[in-house]
């Protein structure tokens, strides 16, 4: 019996799927995992799927759903281990397509962290928080607790 849920997929309406790949694939570095032509599959950690999906078909499993004036509600982050490396992954996504919504910069809360939005406006926020760490076993700690 399963005891805690998994996310194993993060789908991502996207305006152009090949657009989207070479920015997850080429400019990023991810793993592509299946193409097809409404639907890229990329590996966005070990046992999760990030899928960019055409926005255009998933209202046929989704319901309405669609890009409007603002920026998606959704950020996706990825923590590092060291400031420098915000800095590396601010400076690729950047080389990659991906527009600055913060450059990098140490944080009150004694982290760094950057911002960028991709080319579908989907929020990038890369740190380095110095309070975060995984267990060999996957759980996830933030502070000293």
């Amino acid at each position: 019996m399963r005891t805690s849920p998994d996310i194993t997929a993060i789908t991502l309406g996207v305006r152009d799927v090949e657009r989207s790949r070479a920015f997850y694939v080429d400019g990023l570095g991810f793993r592509s995992v299946l193409q097809l032509p409404e639907i890229s599959f990329v590996q966005g950690a070990p046992g999760q799927l990030l899928a960019l999906w055409d926005v255009t078909a998933m209202p046929s499993e989704y319901g309405d759903v669609a890009h409007g004036p603002s920026a998606p509600p959704v950020s996706l982050g990825h923590n590092v281990a060291a400031a420098e490396e915000v800095e590396q992954l601010y400076a690729a996504a950047l080389a990659a397509g991906a527009s600055s919504v913060s450059a990098p910069s140490v944080r009150e809360w004694g982290g760094v962290s950057a911002c960028v939005a991709d080319p579908d406006g989907y929020r990038w926020d890369f740190v380095h928080n110095p309070g975060f760490r995984v267990d060999p076993d996957g759980t996830v700690h933030l502070g000293d607790v």
